[in-house]
């Protein structure tokens, strides 16, 4: 009977570490926004098509895009949500894997149905996928 408690209680504890905090996207469209050589912001361009997968591991501290070069970012600090009448904003101090540092959020764009969408933000450009979840069995 006790052996029983422990292997039930060491299963009990193997079931919470076993749970990842794991999120999967995939992206449906991708506009670029870019300064100029004056530093200033231009137009954002026109909506591309893409199917490209985006994880975001808390248990890693990660958020992957898997493009064309697939783009690695740790997460260096999670900043607080960000809430207004139109956007939920989730961000994230990130450094990519030459070191750059670079800002990650993903929007829900109250305003337009909880349209998602993610946000790379790099000194020069950014990047906004439209993105939805992908929901696993």
């Amino acid at each position: 009977m006790k052996s029983i408690k422990y292997l039930l209680f060491f299963l009990f504890i193997v079931s919470f570490a076993s749970y990842a905090q794991q999120f999967r996207f995939k992206t449906t469209a991708l506009t670029v926004l870019e300064k100029d050589a004056k530093g200033n912001w231009g137009k954002w361009s026109k909506p591309e098509a893409t199917a490209l997968f985006v994880t975001l591991d808390y248990d890693k501290n990660k958020i992957v895009i898997y493009s064309r070069e697939i783009q690695h970012y740790t997460i260096v600090e999670y900043l607080e949500k960000e809430v207004t009448k139109t956007d939920e904003i989730n961000s994230y101090l990130c450094k990519n894997q030459l070191g750059t540092s670079v800002k990650l959020s993903f929007f829900t764009r109250v305003d337009l149905g909880n349209k998602p969408q993610l946000y790379v933000y790099f000194k020069d450009f950014v990047f906004c996928y439209d993105i939805v979840e992908e929901v696993t069995k």
